[in-house]
């Protein structure tokens, strides 16, 4: 780099004293231009057109001969194009060129220093950082693109539960190779309630029985808070953080961020770790991208579940509505032919149509949502005991009484002994008070949605008292609004039952689940 010159009239003579302090306060210029030079970018320097590096300063030097080789050539090969009346520099322009020393990512700003260039100066910059980003941004999205590539034929042959893990076991897949984080949650908030409901954990502990977050700024934790504002939290330490709510023993340090689906924040991920300060910002940008591809995956999921369910009403309806005339007509007619034939027309007749109506009644039963069991009458009418039900203490809650009442009439009729009841949180007490007085349940039988208490609590509930309890979880057509059926089927549940069911299906299910729960005990 040319040194400050300093222009005199021509014939001016200097006094010495006076010419020391200019040649002293040039220096001290020359130096100080030098070091406003050190901060920019990684190092600058200057190349000649015979690929001469005539100046550099100290912070390029510092970065060794293989990149100021690399530097120094892609330099070169700008001012060759411009000689050559090409390229930005050739039009008093600058020019990016990218170059890669090791595992390190270069980029090299370059512009001429005259017209037509003979030489160039470049500003080094190292952007390893920004192609580590992208490439984790290219993850996620690829990830994401994972999870939303629903194959309609697969799909349709899995039942909720199986489609939620299925789901779940991507998320957790890309959540450790992305990130590689090992204790993380999702939870959706609850449309109805403001609760934030577990939907995926991994790592963390559960809430106690009982215990529940909502999606509220004070009072419900950083998960809270995030879910309430819709804005990513990270706590460098948590022991420094008042609304951080225990998840991970030993936790130092926590990443929150919204699950956002069309711009509205719909529950949460909460990361934790053992380290402190161990979130930065660019996790907080991925984890939100990410928690929005998750957001989508389960918005479509609940929305099949949703189409399954209205398209079954539907097709219900309309079938009845399609065979009540032919049906009317069969009762018009059977009575009259009944009449004429029969010796005993009454008890014909009264035949004929208890078949009619049962017909009917079995149409309506199978198309009225899940708020049914079906096939009961054939076995009521079996009137049997069975061996390995008989005497069996079986507890059954569902808040539906319809559903409640046919179980309980189904299992007394094969011998069980029978409690029924309404809320989840009165079945979790006699579940504990039987084991206290000594007559534990050999089965409980659960719906998976009630107002006070979910399925998965119930199920908590009832391992807490023995590892070995066998559990059975209902639910409507497959929904799992509060996804139990997932989180019980990775603690040991037996079976899940999708309402309307046989009546045969719950006693074959039954059965089942108290033959594995004889063998684990032994």
């Amino acid at each position: 780099m040319d040194r400050p010159v300093l222009i005199l009239p021509f014939g001016t003579r200097l006094d010495p004293a006076v010419r020391d302090r200019l040649e002293r306060d040039v220096r001290i210029a020359e130096g100080e231009a030098s070091e406003l030079l050190e901060p920019l970018g990684e190092g600058i320097g200057v190349v000649e057109s015979s690929g001469t590096l005539s100046w550099r300063n100290r912070r390029l030097d510092e970065h060794g001969p293989d990149v100021v080789r690399k530097f120094t050539d892609t330099c070169l090969d700008v001012l060759r194009t411009a000689r050559a009346g090409l390229g930005p520099v050739a039009g008093g322009g600058s020019e990016r060129r990218s170059f890669q020393v090791g595992s390190r990512f270069f980029e090299a700003v370059v512009s001429a220093t005259a017209t037509p260039p003979s030489q160039v100066v470049a500003i080094l910059l190292d952007v390893t950082r920004g192609r580590e980003l992208q490439a984790r941004l290219d993850a996620v999205d690829a990830a994401g693109g994972e999870l939303l590539r629903i194959d309609g034929e697969t799909v349709a042959n899995l039942n909720a539960a199986e489609r939620l893990r299925a789901l779940e076991s991507r998320v957790v897949a890309a959540v450790r190779s992305i990130f590689g984080w090992d204790h993380f949650e999702f939870r959706l908030t609850n449309r109805e309630s403001g609760q934030l409901e577990l939907v995926i954990c991994n790592g963390l502990s559960p809430m106690g029985i009982g215990e529940k977050l909502f999606a509220k700024a004070e009072g419900q934790g950083i998960s809270g808070l995030v879910a309430a504002t819709g804005t990513g939290i990270i706590c460098r330490d948590v022991r420094n953080e008042p609304r951080y709510l225990p998840a991970l023993p030993g936790a130092r340090s926590s990443l929150t961020v919204p699950l956002k689906l069309h711009d509205r924040t719909i529950g949460t991920l909460n990361v934790e770790s053992e380290r402190p300060a161990a979130f930065a910002e660019e996790d907080r940008l991925c984890a939100e991208i990410f928690a929005r591809y998750v957001a989508m995956a389960l918005n479509i999921l609940d929305m099949l579940v949703v189409e399954r369910y209205t398209t079954n009403r539907k097709a219900g309806s309309n079938l009845l509505a399609e065979i009540t005339i032919p049906l009317d007509e069969i009762r018009h007619e059977a009575k009259a032919l009944a009449e004429r034939l029969t010796p005993d027309p009454k008890d014909a007749g009264e035949r004929i149509l208890e078949s009619l109506s049962s017909i009917r009644s079995r149409i309506e039963a199978a198309t009225s949502g899940p708020q049914t069991v079906l096939g009961v009458d054939e076995i009521l009418r079996e009137g049997e005991r069975d061996p390995l039900l008989a005497g069996k203490r079986v507890l059954v809650v569902d808040d539906e009484v319809s559903v409640r009442e046919t179980v309980r009439s189904v299992l007394e009729q094969k011998g069980c002994f029978v409690r029924s009841f309404s809320s989840g949180m009165a079945a979790i007490d006699a579940i504990r008070d039987a084991v206290e007085n000594g007559k534990p349940w050999d089965l409980v039988i659960s719906d998976v949605r009630m107002p006070d208490r979910t399925g998965y609590e119930v199920f908590r509930a009832a391992r807490d008292t023995s590892a070995t309890l066998p559990v059975i979880l209902m639910t409507g057509f497959g929904y799992d609004p509060h996804h139990s059926i997932v989180r019980s089927s990775q603690e040991g549940l037996h079976c899940f039952l999708f309402k309307p069911f046989q009546a045969s299906q719950l006693l074959e299910e039954a059965k089942k689940a108290l033959l594995e729960g004889k063998d684990a005990t032994g």
